[in-house]
């Protein structure tokens, strides 16, 4: 029987489950994040969780290296202290109507989930299809203890969320831990070690009234003293035993009588030949298997060695999971592969020993704590740690950064299970959190990764999400055109009403009508019931707009933009692998690269694109800007901004941007978003002049005010990139001669409404402002010709007349006239920096930029003023722009 290596990624189905739960040893940030958790995405699933022992996640942090969580973000990783080790392999996945329950000996590793020899049971629940319950039940009970003693938003991740979507769960039928349960093919029973019984005592019980004539133990490790073998074999004296050995294990070379076993090489097996990947394979797989004199057949395997802590045999037991199956039909080791008849036999003494010390007892001494941190959360400026208990006693928390780097120590008098801390430092920048003695000579906790409570909260497997989350997954899993569906969601955003305010309602203001009621439930798409605000009525709604569907949008957008880049090599290296972790994360119906996109597709890409644009328009020019003859007073919000930003992000991407596609033989090139075309919003210079114009010419007013300092540093955050984001769209632009006031006054109107309006702000940022927007300006995909030569005229001239300018409005040196064709500025009316079409003897000027009103008859954008749209403005003082 030819074995084929399977990855269990494959067994997942695409839009089945929404959450899972995944327990391992060891962990490999890189290999989970660009494997695993890219296909978990591709497949729908958003509420990610792993329980990982807590001594190698201390082991990892000892060697951080800023790059964790970085290529996949809003899983959580929780660390699981044991006695001695936490050892189980599960992965259990939740779907509305049904589950997926794997149990083997893989970790969450590259080797552990491709080149290593694994062995996994896999089970699958339907409430149409229900055979498989009680194992659902045994091993959700198992799970359920863990979820029960955890911290944090994980508490409600692994608990509430699963709960409420996968409420088959309840309905599970009532089963007593380690019993034989009747399955469709066989009897299995899910085993563990515990306080109070172990996975040795009840392999005993199931077979104590059985005559056992064999015994073939296959394990990476055995003791080194053979303890496991030699418990084995005085239990079942009569029995033959096989032992199977990988010499890049461990070897019992101290078992003092073993001539009463039979050993074998691993790699001399056909098993190991036919699986096995190019290069020489690792055994990992545990298996225990017995055969009785009637011919019934046991096996156990998981993630249990054949070792004494493994199974319990000795007072220091592994935490464990593993099944044990018995079968009237037999053939097991047939079905697994394993066939030692006719395979050369092999004395112990010539097996090659290796002198290392095992990898758990290494751990385990190196990351022994007096604190054991189980969490750290940031959630606005709070930073909030969890650990087992409390201590009455000073300590000082060590706060580092990306690099792990410290940036600062604070000392706390005693620390609760649940200690808060305000933080005075820019949560962006911190990374992880550590607890030392005061003089910071001792180290007294385990250093863990912080968690971003927003972040998290981003995963919740609400239905209504659904959909956002799984485009959010591909995008960041670099299907860039998915985009384009994606979009949809910030057009329909309705987080904030026109006249700034939130739509979500408060206890206090109940929903009368249907559309309100929609509304609020289009805006609540993530759960939020897990926080307790100080302020319900206004934090609540700060929660749920940091959460909207615009910012989750552009947040993914971002992070799929600054991975694309740098990832780019990593990527192409990694799918060149041939082992079993060569996938990429993308479904079975992925657009394969290389392949020209149909027509009809990229038509249908492009309509989706402009629709965003037009969208955006006509919100800001004709429900905002030009709604009425007065000029307005609206002031921009969070929403707004981040809708703009996600224009910007569209114009970098897909501006200039071609497809190969085939027509009759000829090879022809379709573009997205052409460079140059009229002024309308189908090509980069038209969205330039009017959105960007028009968002310019509404951020005159300012922007709303917020409550909490975490949504106004968000806020911050987003004009800081509005800044460089904008002035890198109008840079990128080709600008024909007579366009050249265009590019000025764009740029001079940035500099002021997103940026500083004193030359204290100006001589203290600009220099930065300029660095950022030459990094950003070196990652465009498309950069048009002129770009270099436009970002040398913005810092040497257009910047150093706006300081210029700036100097003299400060210094009240006016002029009381400009000619036309000049550039001016003016506070009067809102009307910025602009330059002058035309002048009358009374000093009236017609005026003109983007952002104003389009005039058929002038071809301008002519200066909108009062209840005439085109009367001349009069101006007796104004700030001329030499430029």
């Amino acid at each position: 029987m030819a074995i084929k290596r399977n990855n269990i990624l494959s067994l997942i189905g695409n839009g089945r489950y929404h959450s899972c739960i995944l327990t391992t040893f060891s962990f490999d940030f890189y290999f989970f994040e660009m494997k695993v958790m890219k296909w978990l995405r591709s497949c729908g699933i958003r509420n990610v969780n792993v329980f990982i022992d807590g001594h190698f996640y201390s082991e990892l942090m000892q060697q951080a290296t800023g790059d964790e969580m970085k290529l996949a973000t809003g899983y959580s990783l929780y660390p699981v202290f044991e006695k001695t080790i936490f050892h189980p392999k599960i992965w259990l996945l939740f779907g509305e109507n049904e589950g997926l329950l794997l149990v083997g000996s893989g970790n969450l590793t590259n080797s552990g989930n491709g080149s290593n020899d694994e062995i996994w049971g896999a089970y699958h629940f339907d409430i149409k299809q229900p055979q498989n319950a009680p194992i659902f039940s045994t091993a959700w009970n198992y799970v359920s203890k863990l979820s029960a003693t955890t911290k944090g938003i994980a508490s409600e991740k692994t608990t509430r969320w699963i709960d409420e979507h996968s409420q088959w769960l309840m309905e599970l039928p009532k089963v007593n831990d380690f019993q034989f349960l009747d399955l469709p093919d066989n009897q299995t029973a899910f085993l563990f070690n515990t306080d109070k019984t172990t996975i040795w005592q009840q392999v005993k019980r199931f077979t104590a009234n059985e005559k056992i004539t064999e015994i073939t133990a296959v394990s990476p490790y055995y003791d080194k003293q053979g303890k496991a073998l030699e418990e084995i074999k005085n239990t079942f004296p009569n029995a033959k035993i096989n032992v199977v050995i990988d010499e890049s294990g461990t070897i019992p070379t101290e078992l003092p009588d073993n001539k009463k076993y039979v050993f074998h090489d691993w790699k001399e097996l056909d098993l190991c030949r036919n699986i096995g990947a190019k290069q020489q394979s690792k055994l990992h797989a545990k298996i225990l298997y017995f055969k009785t004199k009637s011919n019934k057949e046991f096996c156990l395997f998981g993630s249990a060695n054949i070792t004494s802590a493994g199974l319990g045999i000795s007072n220091t037991a592994n935490s464990e999971v593993s099944l044990f199956i018995h079968s009237e039909k037999g053939n097991i080791l047939d079905k697994i592969g394993l066939k030692l008849k006719g395979s050369s036999k092999k004395q112990l003494s010539n097996f090659a020993v290796n002198d290392r010390v095992s990898i758990e007892q290494a751990i385990l001494k190196n990351n022994r704590f007096t604190i054991k941190l189980l969490a750290a959360e940031i959630n606005y400026a709070t930073l909030t740690l969890y650990t087992e208990k409390g201590f009455d006693t000073f300590f000082s928390v060590g706060l580092y950064d990306n690099n792990n780097q410290l940036i600062k120590s604070q000392i706390i008098q005693s620390l609760k299970p649940q200690h808060e801390i305000n933080l005075d430092i820019n949560e962006s920048e911190l990374r992880y959190v550590q607890l030392h003695s005061t003089d910071s000579n001792k180290t007294l906790s385990n250093k863990i990764i912080v968690s971003n409570y927003f972040t998290i909260a981003k995963t919740h497997p609400n239905p209504k999400n659904a959909e956002l989350e799984r485009l959010c997954g591909q995008l960041q899993s670099g299907e860039l055109r998915n985009v384009l569906d994606l979009i949809h969601f910030a057009i329909i955003d309705e987080s904030e009403k026109e006249d700034g305010t939130s739509v979500i309602s408060t206890s206090k203001n109940k929903l009368n009508t249907k559309e309100e009621k929609a509304i609020a439930d289009q805006s609540q798409l993530y759960d939020l019931s897990g926080y307790k605000p100080i302020e319900p009525n206004s934090q609540l709604h700060e929660n749920a707009l940091l959460l909207s569907p615009s910012l989750r949008v552009l947040d993914a957008l971002k992070l799929a933009h600054t991975q694309s880049l740098a990832l780019e090599a990593d990527i192409r290296t990694d799918e060149q692998e041939e082992d079993i972790s060569n996938i990429s994360g993308n479904d079975e119906n992925e657009v394969q690269q290389g392949k020209s996109v149909p027509l009809k597709i990229l038509e249908t890409d492009k309509r989706k694109l402009k629709n965003f644009f037009k969208n955006l328009y006509s919100y800001f020019h004709h429900d905002i800007l030009f709604k009425n003859t007065k000029v307005s007073d609206y002031k921009l919000t969070l929403t707004d901004i981040t809708k703009y930003l996600i224009a910007l992000e569209l114009i970098h991407e897909f501006g200039g941007k071609s497809e190969k596609i085939e027509d009759e033989q000829q090879q022809l090139f379709f573009t997205y978003l052409p460079v140059t075309g009229d002024y309308e919003n189908d090509n980069v210079k038209g969205c330039c002049l009017n959105i960007v114009g028009d968002f310019l010419r509404l951020s005159k007013n300012g922007f709303k005010e917020y409550t909490f300092d975490y949504t106004r540093k968000k806020f911050e955050q987003l004009q800081q990139d509005a800044l460089i984001s904008t002035i890198v769209c109008i840079l990128n632009t080709y600008w024909k001669e007579d366009e050249r006031p265009y590019l000025k006054t764009l740029l001079l109107n940035a500099l002021h409404y997103l940026g500083w309006t004193s030359t204290t702000d100006i001589d203290k940022n600009l220099t930065y402002l300029i660095k950022q927007v030459k990094e950003k300006s070196k990652n465009l995909k498309q950069a048009t010709r002129n770009l270099d030569e436009q970002l040398s005229y913005f810092e040497n001239k257009v910047c150093n007349a706006f300081g210029r300018a700036t100097k003299n409005r400060e210094n009240r040196n006016f002029a009381d006239k400009a000619d036309k064709g000049q550039i001016i500025y003016s506070s009067i009316a809102g009307v910025g920096y602009c330059y002058v079409v035309s002048t009358t003897k009374q000093n009236e000027y017609c005026l003109a930029r983007p952002g104003f009103n389009w005039n058929d008859q002038e071809n301008e954008y002519i200066n909108h003023f009062g209840d005439r749209i085109y009367r001349p403005l009069p101006l007796t003082k104004l700030t001329i722009i030499d430029l």
